[in-house]
C-alpha cells in the first residue's frame, strides 16, 4: 500500500488538512505531505511561521501527541488564531522517535473545523505516525559495499569508472546496484542512492 492510500485511511480524521514528515535528519524530511489549504500554507510560508509556532516547538521538545488547544498559552504570534480564518479551528500534534535511531524524528499536525480531538483518536494517530515512522526507517541488510557503490554513482562515476574505482568486474557493481535497489524497494539505482542520502548513509 502507497502512502497516499495509507493517508487517504485517516485524513477522515483531519478534514481541515494535515502534515506529515517522517525521518526529519538534520531538518530534512524523507518524506513530506502536506494538505493544509495552500492559501494557508502560502501565508504561513511568507510569514516564516514555523520559528514561531508553538505546535514545532513541542513536536521537537516531546514525544507523543497533544491538542492545539494545549499551546493556546504559548502562542505568542497568534497562529491559531491565523490558521482558523482557514478553518482550521482545532488541531493536534504528535511526535515520534526511535530510541535506537535519536538522529530521526517524524512529526505530524492534523486540523479540523468542528470540534476537538478526542483520546481514542490521538492515540490512533500516533500509532498511525509511529507505524509510518518505522516503515521508512532504513534496510537494516544493506552493506557497506552496496553503500559504497551508491556513492560513487551519486558522485556522477558511470559503473565502468565505479568499477574500476573499486577494483572490482562491471558485473559486481551491477549487482550491488541490484541489490541495493532491492534493500530500498527503489525502482531505480538513482533513487536508491538518493535514498541512502535522504537515511545519511552516504
Amino acid at each position: 500500500m502507497t502512502l497516499k492510500h495509507k493517508i487517504g485511511e485517516i485524513s477522515w480524521l483531519a478534514p481541515a488538512g494535515l502534515q506529515i514528515s517522517l525521518r526529519i535528519r538534520f531538518v530534512s524530511a524523507t518524506i513530506t505531505v502536506n494538505t493544509y489549504p495552500s492559501e494557508w500554507i502560502k501565508k504561513y510560508t511568507d510569514l516564516g511561521l514555523m520559528m514561531h509556532d508553538p505546535c514545532m516547538k513541542w513536536v521537537y521538545e516531546n514525544t507523543g501527541a497533544c491538542r492545539w488547544s494545549s499551546l493556546y498559552g504559548r502562542d505568542t504570534h497568534n497562529i491559531f488564531h491565523m490558521a482558523a480564518a482557514y478553518g482550521i479551528n482545532y488541531g493536534a500534534a504528535i511526535s515520534c522517535q526511535t530510541e535506537t535511531d535519536a538522529g530521526n524524528r517524524s512529526i505530524a499536525t492534523f486540523g479540523r473545523s468542528d470540534r476537538e480531538f478526542e483520546d481514542a483518536e490521538l492515540i490512533h494517530l500516533n500509532k498511525f505516525i509511529k507505524s509510518l515512522h518505522d516503515a521508512a526507517a532504513p534496510p537494516t541488510n544493506i552493506t557497506n559495499a552496496e553503500i559504497e557503490a551508491l556513492q560513487l554513482l551519486k558522485r556522477g562515476l558511470i559503473i565502468k569508472e565505479v568499477a574500476a574505482e573499486l577494483n572490482i568486474s562491471e558485473n559486481a557493481v551491477k549487482q550491488r546496484m541490484s541489490n541495493a535497489r532491492r534493500k530500498f524497494g527503489a525502482k531505480t539505482t538513482v533513487h536508491a542512492a538518493s535514498l541512502a542520502q535522504q537515511f545519511g548513509l552516504i
